[in-house]
């Protein structure tokens, strides 16, 4: 279910979607009175009973209860057409995730993160709440940096409401999952500081602790294997790092630090240089004991003998380990009367397990290049499938960024012709498909400009044979020299002669010219013809793809947004009822507005009566 722009929630009014993610969509809201705007989160991964609406009601209350710099505000909440939607702060700075993507974070920068993600999960933890789902995905950036943790309790929502006939089911995301969760073990604040430690261990090292190229892999690494430690990818980290990170990863709960701050203070000693307090402890990891531990606690896995480090992969095996995923897994040690149906349980695991990542693999966007050795100046059609329907986006050439705009249609593909500049650099290029955010990416080659065809070989023209005639009947070639030896026929003794054969001439190559590059297509514009505060607005669009549109009008901090379906052309004009809410005052303070389209930007016009 989608929510048309306009639409009002509460004191809120939807204006467009800015995001996609496993609990739902989410808008771009504004509170017209208080000028503030936020961002409504639809959860459609919620089932609609009366418990879980009541479920979702009490853990809003809860979560909007907390007042903390590193934590989302809520700002609303309630349900609309039955469905849970949450109001939120809007944080315009990107996530952690993306950061991470772009460029490698310094340790300086990763440990100023670290202190507000551990601020903001210790205070939580102090009020009983536990995030469950801590990923750099979940934390958002301010524009100064600040991290701010987004999403709190959402999973335990999930949880409780979409696999709640799952025995032993528990909610996460694998890459950052603690070994209880995987367990579907009691879950407490010791997951969240294990999922921060894991962040920690990505920033400094670049890699995940567990890189596999299956979900499966990963999820059984949590549980039974040890990660290579950090200064194992990075030299220099040393054993310190090493010692406060490992017991941070720790598979017992129990043993891991007590608070994310006192991680994190460690930590901090421990890139100084100066030694952390009580990490000794975790150098040596003490022989399993039979008598103090059942079977089956997710602590005897840590104590078992390391079958062996985990080798780097590729970062090609982590979108696999970084969905949001619902498991339900077996003990981990069975007891010998519970074998055979465990097994059976076992197996079932793994069959749906298997059936979520090819459904994954096989809804996973996708793109591709018509050609991937290219000249400047040639046309590359570029094809994405399955993104969001109707998707605005635009594909990047890299590495000066040349930029194409796009519209996906409605099943989500996208089919793009893209102009290979003349002045690119001949080299290997990236070619990337980006909508909230840069997803899919390939490899241009760009070679010489211009390489000839074969040609033609130019072959002597046949000589004519001479008849046997005793005279020669054929005329002489003006052109040509008579033989020295050639006498006067008729005289008495002559020989039959003929006349010399002229010398051949060499046909010239051909070089076929090659033919006329097609004429490239203009990118998309927008143009404000006019805009009338109490009669209509006319927006000219050239060279749009087509499709639905949605128009803001900006003027000043006042935007309005409407939709319009907008017919494909050179030059489309569509013209609309004004909305209510901009002003114009006398001369000479004649406000200006403008409108955007997506990523496409008008120019300015004075706002008239």
């Amino acid at each position: 279910m989608s929510i048309e722009t306009g639409t009002r929630l509460g004191q809120y009014e939807v204006q467009d979607l800015i995001g996609q993610g496993a609990m739902g969509v989410v808008y771009r809201a504004y509170h017209v009175q208080l000028a503030r705007t936020g961002a409504v989160k639809l959860m459609h991964a919620l089932t609609t009973d009366a418990d879980t609406i009541a479920r979702f009601r009490r853990e809003a209350q809860a979560i909007a209860q907390m007042r903390h710099p590193n934590i989302l505000n809520v700002f609303d909440f309630g349900e609309y057409q039955g469905t849970p939607y949450m109001i939120v702060e809007y944080v315009p700075g990107g996530s952690l995730a993306s950061q991470l993507r772009q460029e490698p974070i310094d340790r300086a920068s990763a440990m100023k993160y670290l202190r507000g993600i551990a601020a903001g999960l210790d205070y939580a933890h102090s009020l009983g709440i536990v995030h469950r789902d801590v990923k750099p995905a979940n934390v958002l950036l301010e524009k100064d940096g600040t991290p701010v943790i987004a999403d709190f309790g959402l999973v335990k929502l999930l949880q409780a409401s979409s696999v709640r006939s799952m025995t032993g089911a528990t909610t996460g995301t694998p890459a950052y999952m603690a070994p209880e969760q995987v367990t579907g073990s009691q879950i407490g604040p010791a997951a969240d500081r294990y999922s921060l430690a894991t962040i920690a261990y990505e920033m400094l090292t670049g890699a995940i602790p567990f890189e596999g190229e299956g979900l499966m892999e990963v999820l059984y690494a949590q549980v039974h294997r040890e990660p290579p430690t950090p200064s194992a990818r990075v030299p220099d980290l040393g054993p310190r790092v090493d010692a406060v990170i490992m017991r941070g990863l720790d598979k017992d709960p129990k043993a891991r630090w007590e608070s994310c701050e006192a991680f994190v203070t460690a930590l901090g000693q421990a890139l100084a240089g100066a030694a952390p307090p009580a990490v000794e402890r975790t150098v040596v990891m003490a022989p399993p004991v039979a008598a103090t531990r059942p079977l089956g606690h997710p602590a005897a896995a840590a104590s078992t003998p390391n079958a062996g480090a985990v080798a780097a992969r590729p970062k090609a095996g982590a979108d696999a380990a970084s969905m949001t995923v619902a498991i339900a897994a077996p003990a981990i040690e069975p007891r010998p009367s519970h074998r055979r149906r465990n097994a059976i349980a076992a197996a079932v695991l793994v069959l749906l397990l298997l059936l979520g990542v090819l459904g994954y693999a096989i809804t996973r966007p996708s793109m591709s290049l018509s050609a991937n050795r290219v000249h400047p100046g040639d046309l590359v059609l570029v094809n994405a499938k399955r993104l969001p329907a109707n998707q605005i986006g635009e594909i990047q050439l890299l590495s000066q960024v040349y930029k194409f705009p796009f519209r996906s249609d409605a099943n989500g593909n996208v089919t793009r012709q893209v102009e290979v500049p003349n002045d690119i650099e001949i080299g290997s290029h990236i070619v990337r498909v980006c909508w909230n955010g840069c997803r899919l990416q390939a490899t241009l080659r760009v070679v010489g400009s211009g390489v000839s065809l074969a040609s033609p070989t130019g072959n002597t023209m046949p000589t004519p044979s001479v008849g046997p005639s005793p005279t020669a009947s054929t005329s002489p070639n003006p052109k040509s020299s008579p033989s020295p030896s050639a006498r006067p026929s008729g005289g008495p003794g002559a020989s039959p002669t003929s006349n010399p054969t002229p010398a051949p001439s060499p046909t010239p190559k051909l070089t076929p010219s090659p033919p006329p590059p097609p004429p490239p297509t203009p990118s998309p514009t927008i143009t404000l013809v006019s805009i009338s505060s109490t009669g209509n607005t006319t927006v000219t669009f050239h060279y749009y793809y087509g499709g639905s549109a949605t128009i803001t009008i900006h003027q000043g901090s006042t935007t309005k947004s409407v939709t319009r379906s907008v017919a494909p052309g050179s030059n489309t004009q569509v013209t609309f009822a004004t909305p209510a809410g901009f002003l114009v005052t006398a001369p000479p303070l004649v406000p200006q507005a403008y409108v955007t389209v997506g990523s496409l930007t008008s120019n300015s016009v004075n706002v008239t009566l």
